[in-house]
């Protein structure tokens, strides 16, 4: 870790000096507009695909969870006290998703809550099986690394790299994947038809995080992964976030079959931030609900398709040959951390604020720029923010970079 810290800790500075980085704003506007130092800029990164983070029945239903209420927070572990609005969410969660759903604060709770249970061989039947990590897993996922590996043997493969692990599956009894559904930095999706072969074959377990693929596609927004798998089975663990394309706040774990509570219980007991009192607050639990309101509803399809045209539109005018059609995210790889946030400076400039990604969210010397799609953005303002991106590319003399390896 100090070794990591002294790696990036320049880069972050140097963000915070030329002013891309620890930015404050009072509030956004229409779109994931935004004033900063006077100047009104687009955010091309917003993490809210289908801009329902200003949707005004959740607003309205934060509101509401507050005063229907009483209390901002019962303060008290689920384990011993709950308050109905948490069993009233995980329930309507449970429906929309069709399998068993527990919420946490963050994505990244739900990540600390289960995958060292995963590593320890209480989920698998008391084997502990091998973990392996997908070398793109986001930073949530590889941060639990070490503490899997005080469990199991840890191993990592290279993004996607099926010929790896069917190898891995062959050698060894049990075998856990960890990697995201869509991936949050390179834009690209995991193989989920021979993720589901070699799980079927070898009764691998997956555990995925689709935190940018919920919301965003399958019927109620059930998301990228159980779109594709159809039903969730016992050998799957997803988490996600309920903020970005859900809108609201906090995080899930979808433990497996509505059926099948165990992982559930096991968690409660042993689960870490699943058992804590730091939970999802009444506010945030009636957002949740507007969400799912949203997400039954005939509005879920039509910003799924909007979403799907601002994709299109974007590589029509910008071409990244990794870029995948199922992913809102675009990265454009440029190597170089000073390069990447010298070009996050330039496109302020001109009105655009594209985050730079760098060590540690990526990996060392594959820094970039980070685009996200919303489907509330119009296909003018994708147009002329693709012709601003090329245009800087020319004139900088900065070079892309190949994609991410």
């Amino acid at each position: 870790m100090a070794r990591a810290a002294g790696m990036s800790m320049p880069f972050l500075d140097e963000a915070v000096r030329v002013g891309v980085h620890g930015l404050i704003i009072d509030d956004t506007g229409p779109s994931a507009s935004m004033v900063i130092d006077d100047k009104e800029l687009t955010n091309m990164s917003s993490y809210s695909y289908l801009g329902l983070d200003e949707h005004p029945r959740i607003m309205q239903a934060a509101h509401e969870g507050l005063t229907d209420s009483h209390v901002l927070n019962s303060s008290l572990s689920r384990v011993r006290v709950r308050l109905r609005a948490l069993n009233d969410v995980e329930e309507r969660l449970s429906c929309l998703f069709d399998a068993d759903v527990g919420t946490v604060s963050s994505c990244a709770a739900g990540v600390w809550s289960m995958l060292p249970l995963l590593a320890s061989g209480v989920l698998s039947n008391g084997i502990r099986p091998v973990m392996v990590f997908d070398r793109h897993a986001h930073f949530c996922l590889q941060s639990l690394r070490p503490l899997c590996a005080m469990e199991t043997d840890v191993r990592t493969i290279a993004h996607n790299d099926m010929e790896k692990l069917e190898q891995i599956c062959r050698e060894n009894p049990c075998v856990a994947y960890v990697g995201d559904g869509i991936y949050s930095t390179g834009g690209t999706i995991a193989p989920m038809d021979e993720l589901m072969r070699l799980q079927d074959q070898y009764g691998m377990y997956l555990f995925l995080d689709d935190a940018h693929g919920t919301s965003i596609v399958g019927e109620k927004g059930r998301g990228y992964v159980l779109d594709a798998m159809g039903d969730i089975n016992e050998h799957t663990i997803i988490v996600t976030s309920l903020n970005k394309g859900f809108g609201a706040t906090g995080g899930a774990i979808i433990f497996g079959p509505r059926s099948n509570r165990t992982r559930r219980r096991i968690a409660l007991g042993n689960g870490g931030p699943f058992t804590w009192s730091q939970r999802v607050n009444t506010p945030g639990l009636g957002a949740i609900l507007g969400s799912c309101d949203i997400h039954e509803g005939s509005e879920l399809g039509t910003l799924q398709a909007q979403l799907k045209i601002a994709i299109q539109t974007f590589d029509d005018n910008f071409r990244l040959p990794h870029a995948n059609p199922k992913s809102p995210v675009r990265f454009v790889p440029i190597g170089s951390e000073t390069e990447t946030i010298r070009s996050t400076r330039s496109l302020m400039d001109a009105g655009y604020y594209v985050e730079p990604d760098f060590f540690p969210a990526v990996m060392w010397g594959k820094a970039g720029l980070r685009i996200r799609l919303r489907a509330n953005m119009t296909g003018t303002e994708i147009t002329q923010f693709c012709a601003v991106l090329s245009e800087h590319f020319e004139r900088s003399g900065v070079q892309m970079a190949p994609a991410l390896g």
